[in-house]
């Protein structure tokens, strides 16, 4: 039994490794389409019902995870991977 977890956990480590975005909650994502699209820290705070900080929370853990240098970095790597869109408004 030993053997299957660490087998499972070793093929986990392995997609997160090779799947960047692999591990980014929904929560994270939201955050980024949302700045991708123009909206600033306290509007994205107000769309989703949380504070703030939350939103800077959101924004650090997407950062790390996707090891992006800052937020502009991050959402730029989430729109390449094709995570998240931005909006045209014409």
């Amino acid at each position: 039994m030993y053997l299957i977890g660490t087998m499972m956990n070793q093929n986990w480590m392995r997609m997160s490794a090779n799947d960047d975005h692999f591990a980014l909650s929904s929560l994270e994502l939201d955050c980024l389409k949302l700045a991708a699209n123009g909206f600033r820290v306290n509007e994205i705070a107000s769309e989703m019902n949380i504070s703030a900080r939350e939103v800077e929370n959101q924004f650090y853990e997407a950062e790390r995870k996707l090891g992006a240098k800052n937020r502009l970095h991050a959402i730029g790597i989430a729109v390449s991977q094709g995570l998240i869109g931005i909006e045209s408004k014409a």
